[in-house]
């Protein structure tokens, strides 16, 4: 009975002392910022954007505050899910994406917080999980594409190209329709997600017809703007795929809410060959 009761006692002990914090000092050390740790054990890194200053469009200055980088942890060091946010300007969008992505990090969702502010900043959504050093170490190398990337610089002007639009419809495998402005448009349909929204199928005219259009550019090259419907199982390889070939994710967002399965659209532009980019969109 004593050996019971000294047992009981030993447990109750061990069941009282505090449970230990995650040591999340390495992971701060590695993005460059000490962090804190929120009443609810979430590990948060807050990265005011202090340049350049932007204005809103009345022209106001706005806080660097209102426009964070932050990365936020939780679980343990080990075993961690990582959330973040970047501000950035729009020739940092696709360096840090890439570096995010060579990370194995999910990009979530580009989109703007703001409406007419100058200069333009974009927002990236990401999320991650796994070992937090590693996942630091991938968001690091991302950050730190922030503010060294060249704007972009307007193009020579030289005689548009004249593709051969039969070709480019063969090379993508769907038929196309010239538009009255020029541009050259491939609808890009996936019926076979069989989309619904509380019940009710839908069909492709009301939303669900993805697209990449080509027109003939002053710089000399083929344009090409579009968008893609998206299952989450398919969103990660569709962005390499299109990063693979030179192609710039310019937007991440839901166009319907509610849907079954759940949509995302991901929107995407580039300039060059026009065979092959009928050949890149064909591939994703």
């Amino acid at each position: 009975m004593r050996v019971a009761l000294q047992m009981l006692c030993s447990l109750c002990f061990v069941l009282c002392l505090p449970a230990q914090q995650p040591d999340w000092k390495p992971v701060g050390v590695v993005l460059g910022e000490a962090g804190s740790v929120l009443p609810d054990g979430t590990f948060r890194i807050d990265l005011p954007r202090k340049e350049p200053v932007l204005r809103n469009e009345f022209g106001f200055v706005v806080p660097p505050s209102m426009v964070l980088t932050y990365a936020a942890f939780t679980g343990t060091p080990e075993r961690a899910i990582v959330v973040g946010d970047t501000c950035m300007l729009p020739e940092e969008v696709n360096p840090v994406l890439d570096e995010l992505r060579k990370g194995n990090l999910e990009i979530v969702a580009i989109h703007n917080h703001m409406l007419g502010g100058s200069p333009n900043f974009i927002f990236l959504h990401f999320q991650g999980s796994g070992a937090a050093m590693d996942m630091a170490k991938a968001i690091r190398a991302a950050w730190d594409q922030m503010g060294k990337q060249p704007a972009a610089a307007a193009p020579a002007a030289a005689t548009p190209p004249a593709p051969d639009w039969k070709a480019v419809s063969d090379a993508v495998g769907l038929p196309g329709a010239m538009q009255k402005d020029g541009m050259f448009k491939i609808a890009l349909p996936r019926p076979q997600l069989g989309t619904s929204i509380d019940g009710q199928r839908l069909p492709a005219g009301v939303g669900l017809a993805c697209w990449v259009g080509f027109a003939p550019c002053e710089c000399g090259r083929t344009m090409i703007m579009g968008d893609t419907c998206l299952l989450r199982s398919e969103l990660q390889q569709a962005i390499d795929a299109y990063r693979k070939h030179g192609i710039r994710i310019v937007a991440i967002h839901n166009h319907m809410l509610g849907t079954s399965p759940e949509l995302i659209f991901c929107h995407f532009s580039a300039e060059g060959d026009a065979m092959e980019l009928a050949r890149a969109i064909k591939m994703v």
